[in-house]
């Protein structure tokens, strides 16, 4: 037992002076920097990734706007000759288009 207590008290004593827990303690310190170096790099390269991929997605946002823009005004092109067509076949119409000679 005397043993024992004795062991203990010099366990204690070394850790004071920088003894063996020091050095574990340094170690693990080296080890968790380096692993958050690691996690730091990793979350850089993902951000770069993400950024490549939000401008790819904005240019092609970008395309689908103008795409519909000239959807929109084919439509209205569309729709202005139906509604010609339309006055100009159909006899019930209130609008009487005359052709000139």
């Amino acid at each position: 037992m005397a043993d024992s207590l004795g062991s203990d008290l010099e366990s204690d004593a070394s850790s004071a002076d920088g003894g063996p827990t020091s050095m574990a303690w340094s170690q693990t310190t080296a080890t968790v920097r380096e692993q958050l170096s690691k996690r730091v790099d990793s979350l850089q390269q993902e951000n770069r990734v993400l950024k490549i991929e939000l401008d790819t997605f904005r240019y092609k946002c970008k395309s689908l706007e103008e795409e519909n823009r000239e959807l929109k005004k084919a439509r209205v092109t569309i729709v202005s000759d139906i509604d010609l067509s339309y006055l100009f076949f159909n006899p019930n119409s209130s609008v009487h288009i005359t052709q000139r000679d």
